[in-house]
């Protein structure tokens, strides 16, 4: 029986497990962490009283990936429908004009050229358009994608979101919590795949037909390191690859901060933000929140992606929160002192600071567009390679992505195996 590592327990490890085992492979599964999942990380804790999303929280759109699992599994996901709110200079004003405003953008991406590529920041000074709706773009640009608008490749934006509609109504939350989805891809035949928790990878030697990774060898191994590890080189290939060093160094690790409040009630309603979905915090240290809509919860998020993300990376959990008051405080329009009494529970993620995924998500920066696609090849039909940041299709940095970046490796995999026994 012909068996097969796969370094990583993250969404692509799993989905590619899922795959081989199916086809009556031997799989070990080696995760660093002590727990399945990656970056998504579902927090379960009687101080919140739904599920917390610490890592990814959304499905865009309808991928197939992630709505198969969620029908097959009779999940609830529901949209996050509701008023967008914008506080910029003292004001807090309903701001429903922000998604049309962004389509306006995305509609120019659509229909102009993207080649040859330019960074966003290029391209959105080049567009006729208002300061506000300008201003707009580039915000939700960083913040969502987690970079920053001189460095990401237009021809990017262009592949992942700029012709398709992305707005509150096209983003669903999972009501059960995602760790759901990360259990159904878990579902395995265990007599064919062991998952190894707390096995920190440090060596991955290999040659044609014949893989070790530390201790436990195999004939091949599907490799989903995230971008952040692969770049910062902790784990040795033996022989060294050089031409997947230079891929995974053109592409940038994008920044995200997350806190969640739990409050002893929804007080912002009471406030006259009835039917919130986002709020805008414009010019603060954490710059987007959302509410758990249209689950109702007293629970705030707060996001900060791209540059607000790199200013409170690697600050102290205390620094953060307090960072994070400010910043509610000043958009809501009520006291610090008076916010921080209503906090029930309070939970923080700086992503840059886990030792297993060094940042949060994968961008192209310009000039790179094919890096995925390189940082994908196999390595003479013994090594394979997986993970949101190896998606060439426009889907990198989202879960469904992942997921078929997995299934995509396995294929690769399986495919090499029936060539060679015929």
């Amino acid at each position: 029986m012909k068996s097969v590592i796969v370094v990583g327990a993250g969404l692509a490890g799993l989905a590619a497990a899922r795959r081989l085992s199916q086809f009556g492979m031997q799989v070990a599964i080696l995760e660093a962490r002590d727990r399945i999942g990656g970056r998504v990380h579902t927090l379960r804790s009687p101080q919140f009283p739904i599920p917390i999303e610490l890592g990814a929280e959304f499905v865009h759109r309808r991928p197939r990936e992630l709505w198969d699992i969620i029908r097959s599994e009779n999940l609830t996901a529901g949209s996050l429908e509701g008023d967008d709110w914008c506080s910029q200079d003292l004001v807090l004003r309903k701001c429903n004009d922000f998604w049309p405003r962004w389509e306006q953008v995305a509609r120019h991406i659509k229909q102009g050229k993207s080649y040859p590529d330019r960074s966003f920041n290029e391209f959105i000074n080049e567009l006729k358009i208002d300061a506000e709706t300008r201003q707009t773009a580039v915000e939700f640009v960083e913040g969502f994608n987690a970079a920053r608008s001189e460095l990401i490749s237009l021809q990017y934006v262009a592949d992942s979101q700029g012709s398709d509609r992305i707005s509150a109504d096209s983003q669903f939350r999972v009501f059960a919590g995602l760790d759901r989805v990360v259990q159904a891809l878990s579902e395995f035949d265990r007599n064919l795949v062991e998952v190894h928790l707390g096995t920190n990878v440090r060596e991955i030697e290999w040659k044609d037909g014949r893989v070790r990774v530390d201790e436990f060898v195999a004939d091949r191994a599907i490799v989903t390191l995230p971008l952040g590890v692969l770049q910062a080189d902790i784990v040795r290939f033996i022989p060294e690859l050089p031409e997947k060093k230079a891929a995974a160094l053109e592409l940038i690790m994008g920044h995200v901060v997350k806190v969640v409040f739990c409050f002893h009630s929804q007080f912002w309603e009471e406030r006259g933000l009835t039917g919130a979905s986002f709020i805008h915090a414009r010019g603060e240290e954490i710059p987007t929140w959302w509410t758990t809509r249209p689950i109702a919860a007293p629970i705030l998020v707060g996001w900060a992606g791209g540059p607000p993300a790199e200013a409170l990376a690697f600050k102290s959990e205390a620094y953060i929160l307090n960072a994070a008051i400010r910043s509610l405080s000043h958009a809501l329009k009520i006291s610090p002192r008076g916010l921080e009494a209503r906090i029930r529970a309070a939970a923080v993620v700086d992503w840059q600071t886990d030792p297993f995924s060094r940042g949060a998500y994968s961008y192209i920066p310009v000039g790179a567009i094919t890096a995925p696609m390189r940082l994908a090849e196999p390595v003479a039909n013994t090594l394979f390679f997986a993970g949101e940041a190896t998606n060439s299709e426009g889907n990198s940095a989202t879960m469904h992505g992942a997921i078929a970046t997995g299934y995509r490796a396995a294929e690769e995999l399986l495919g090499g195996q029936r060539r060679r026994a015929a």
